[in-house]
């Protein structure tokens, strides 16, 4: 059966909520506000991984990204 292989692409909830802890103890929390960001993608930035080990794989180019801000609100 074809399709986009969601078991590979999981985030687990465990993971989203380190990566917001993650978030929340960088240095770069101000830089990154306000923006529409993909789970996965900001933790591999952050070096937050499943509990497992494994990196969630990003879903921008099969999904499509979030919408960037114009440049007159940055």
């Amino acid at each position: 059966m074809g399709g986009l292989d969601t078991q590979r692409s999981r985030e687990s909830p465990g993971f989203t909520g380190r990566v917001i802890a993650a978030l929340y103890a960088s240095d770069e929390l101000m830089a990154l506000s306000g923006r529409a960001l993909i789970g996965a993608e900001l933790g591999a930035h952050l070096g937050v991984t499943e509990l497992d080990g494994t990196a969630p794989r990003s879903l921008r180019y099969t999904l499509g990204g979030p919408p960037e801000l114009d440049p007159s609100l940055r």
